[in-house]
């Protein structure tokens, strides 16, 4: 039976439940202004565990139909209000008030899920961030690590405005785990050469743990994980959605996306589809890059149902990315150059640097297919959540036109079972279960005559699995929480084998050459985490976790053998790699209080057995040689945190600051190899906002202005060996922006949404430290050593950005999001 039918059946079954088991628990309540006793309309109600949102009416009344039995976190949000929460039995209570207090902080109480046990931001044991959908609305992102990158704590790897890979702490690749409403992204995240693979449009909001998560998420979750989450969806007999269309004046970004959810009698369905286009950016000091162009498709489709004794949902999504890659080709002047010639000409024109068409020669075709089941039922005092999927990634290196020299199909298997009970009154509760996935990766077809075929790593399959027990414990002002985890990682590589002109031959044909050998690798280890965190007087608090974490070696660093075409050097890997073994400890202080927020986290990560690509002195058909090794101890350092002002006697202004500083430190080295490569610079984010009254019966509201700069300092501390990495300057970019809602004023009901931003308003040229494509220079086709910024590609310059959003249906006085 293909997977059509059985969707087609699975839809066919969800409808019959829906008429035959309707639920009988509902929720209501009431929302009123903590100081004035008005209601408040527009309020948003979400249970995040069932990702089901209502918003308050015109009478701040709201009503949720049905709903689960079980206890859950319920969680309050507006706009110039302070977040509220609260634990709920579904089975049991059926109405609360709340009553809001002003303010223009939002982060101060809200709840997190990433951690496997919902919980919220302050009590949470190790440091979590949390970007809210009004964070996501007001900024500018071409890729969905773009949404998270400026936030303290984490960075991105580019080699393009297409090509964003997240780093938290200093380290990123295999050892940030991506997910996306819980399914681990596997599109290749080894690769630096291009982005991972999720609609930005797709992504409501995000929660990033700033740390060690393997105890709940296993050996990828070395350093934390980034979960990006869609749109809860609507109340019961209710459809929602929007239109968002949004416009780019650098490189012409065009993106448009439609969003729309309905719920009937339990039966719960969502669709979202995007498409975004970009041609080649610009920058003072290279004029238009040539290679930079990308452009992207994607459809996500989720059903489901709603019951007394729990749900289900089913997640279909297909996306397809199609990026060029600069290699930074010059000629002696330093203009950009073809690889070969195109049509007669040599160099790219105007209209070449203005097209759409990502399609030149060393561009990436992608494609990321994903079905997910989630499942959560209700087995006594305790939920059981069964979650298990199916992912495809597609993956060519593009000669020309359509020819690809190096096609990979990889394909996972993520599962998840998992069990978890709290007590009633004890503030006891246990989660345990096992997860994993099993993947299995095959090499595609060569090219044809004369294109020659590119095999980077080989067929293999992957079996990763571990169980986990993690206990937490509520006390009043204390949260305890702890526990153990087992892993295990089986790879098993195909020989393989090339003949003069790189096709695959046998093993063991005259003449032919090995490419990879055979090769059955077994990992195991232990993580494990304890914590607290206490709520002192006065609105401060302070948390101390320290955890041990474990990585098995990816394929990449295993089994590595040919050119990155993408990423313009050639990889070694070392098959006798160990499995890294780390342990952290992470120290929070904070403060949240009514005119000012903040919080430090401090943090030391000791990491035996550190892997990493060094560069040797050795080059293959012009492109540097680098080889997968490891450290014996690798110590990496560092501070980040957020101080926010948002003064009580003066709403309209809110102050922003995010600072990160990192270092490392590889004992016994000398001065060029002391330091690991790539840890980001010394960064700051600062932004002002200043926020306009809303007039009564104004067309306009929660208008604002912002006003921000981002300073990096220069990273001197560089593993500098052989030229692997280069210092970076320092630079300040300056950015402004407004927003606004257009409303009805007999309604209330908002029209659309319209935000503006420009990032760079300087036009700064300038290189940020991760950025790789820095380190792409060749003139006339042959690949030049960089051995100085000034030689590579820069990034982006200023870029003005317009984005509209205009939402449809239901019963909503509030602004409506696209994401």
């Amino acid at each position: 039976m293909n997977i059509f039918k059985k969707v087609v059946l699975f839809t066919i079954f969800l409808v019959f439940a829906g008429k035959l088991a309707q639920a009988q628990h509902l929720f209501k309540g009431k929302v009123t202004d903590k100081v004035t006793g008005q209601p408040v309309p527009g309020v948003t109600i979400t249970i995040p565990d069932l990702k089901i949102a209502t918003s308050t009416d015109a009478n701040g009344t709201y009503l949720l139909k049905g709903l689960p039995k079980g206890e859950y976190m319920l969680q309050v949000s507006a706009i110039g209000y302070a977040s509220e929460t609260k634990v709920v039995d579904l089975g049991n209570t059926y109405s609360i008030d709340f009553k809001l207090s002003t303010s223009n902080y939002e982060l101060s109480d809200v709840v997190v899920t990433a951690l496997g046990n919902t919980t919220t931001r302050k009590r949470a044991t190790i440091p979590i961030t949390v970007v809210t959908n009004e964070m996501i609305r007001e900024g500018v992102a071409n890729t969905a690590i773009d949404l998270v990158s400026s936030l303290p704590g984490i960075n991105a790897t580019t080699e393009g405005s297409g090509t964003t890979k997240p780093q938290i702490n200093g380290l990123g690749f295999d050892r940030v785990l991506t997910l996306m409403d819980g399914v681990p992204q596997e599109d290749f995240q080894w690769g630096d050469d291009h982005g991972i693979l999720i609609d930005p449009y797709a992504v409501h909001n995000a929660e990033i743990i700033r740390g060690p998560a393997s105890l709940q998420y296993g050996a990828s979750a070395e350093a934390g994980v980034i979960s990006f989450k869609s749109a809860p969806l609507p109340e019961n007999g209710t459809v929602l959605g929007s239109v968002l269309t949004e416009y780019h004046t650098n490189n012409g970004y065009l993106g448009t996306s439609l969003n729309i959810a309905g719920n009937h009698n339990g039966f719960v369905w969502g669709l979202q589809a995007s498409g975004e286009a970009a041609h080649s950016y610009s920058n003072p000091k290279d004029g238009y890059v040539w290679g930079t162009a990308w452009n992207q498709l994607n459809g996500r489709l989720v059903l489901g149902i709603n019951r007394s004794w729990g749900y289900s949902r089913l997640t279909l999504s297909a996306l397809h990315r199609r990026i060029e890659l600069p290699n930074g080709n010059r000629d002696s002047t330093g203009r950009f150059m073809f690889d070969f010639p195109q049509n007669g000409k040599i160099y790219p024109t105007r209209s070449d640097f203005l097209s759409y068409n990502a399609n030149i020669a060393s561009d990436k075709n992608l494609g990321e297919y994903q079905a997910w089941w989630q499942n959560s039922i209700n087995v006594g005092k305790g939920r059981l959540g069964l979650d298990v999927g199916f992912t495809r990634s597609v993956h060519h290196d593009i000669d020309t036109g359509s020819v690809g020299s190096l096609n990979l199909l990889v394909n996972d298997i993520p599962f998840s079972f998992k069990y978890q009970i709290a007590g009633d009154n004890s503030g006891l509760k246990l989660t345990t279960g096992i997860n994993g996935t099993y993947e299995f990766q095959r090499n595609g077809a060569a090219p044809p005559p004369p294109y020659v075929p590119d095999y980077e790593i080989p067929n293999y399959t992957n079996f990763e699995i571990g169980g986990y027990a993690i206990v937490e414990k509520n006390f009043k002002n204390l949260t305890l929480s702890g526990g153990l985890r087992f892993d295990r990682t089986d790879f098993v590589g195909d020989p393989m084998s090339l003949n003069d002109v790189g096709n695959i031959v046998p093993t063991g044909t005259p003449g032919s050459t090995v490419q990879f050998s055979a090769f059955n690798n077994t990992y195991s280890g232990l993580s494990g985490s304890i914590g607290a965190s206490y709520q002192l007087p006065d609105n401060n608090y302070v948390k101390l976790n320290v955890s041990k974490s474990y990585r098995a070696p990816a394929i990449n660093e295993l089994t590595s053998n040919g050119l990155n075409i993408g990423s313009n050097l050639v990889q070694v890997g070392n098959p006798d790699l160990k499995a890294e073994q780390g342990y952290q400890i992470d120290l929070v202080y904070g403060y949240d209080g009514k005119d000012v927020s903040v919080e430090a986290d401090g943090f030391y990560n000791h990491i035996s057995n550190f892997i990493f690509a060094n560069r040797t002195d050795s080059l293959s058909g012009g492109f540097p040689i680098y080889q997968y090794l490891s450290t014996n101890t690798a110590i990496i350092t560092g501070i980040s945190g957020f101080l926010n002002i948002h003064p009580a006697a003066a709403k309209w202004l809110e102050i922003d600051n995010g600072f990160t500083y990192i270092y490392s430190h590889i004992p016994n080295e000398t001065d060029s190899t002391k330091h690991l490569p790539y840890i980001p610079a010394p960064h700051l984010n600062s932004e002002v906002k200043l926020r306009l009254n809303d007039g009564h019966n104004s067309i306009l509201k929660g208008t604002y202005l912002k006003f921000g700069l981002q300073h990096d300092w220069a990273q001197n501390n560089v593993y500098s060996a052989f030229y692997t990495e280069i210092p970076s300057a320092q630079y300040t970019l300056f950015n402004a922006g407004v927003g606004t809602n257009f409303v009805n004023p007999k309604t209330g009901r908002t029209v659309c949404s319209l935000y503006i931003n420009c990032n760079n308003l300087t036009n700064v040229a300038y290189a940020d430290h991760l950025n790789l494509a820095q380190y792409f220079l060749a003139y006339n086709g042959t690949p030049v050593t960089v051995t100085k910024q000034s030689q590579g590609i820069y990034n982006m310059g200023r870029n003005i950005s317009f984005k509209l959003i205009f939402p449809f249906g239901g019963n909503s006085n509030k602004t409506v999001s696209a994401e």
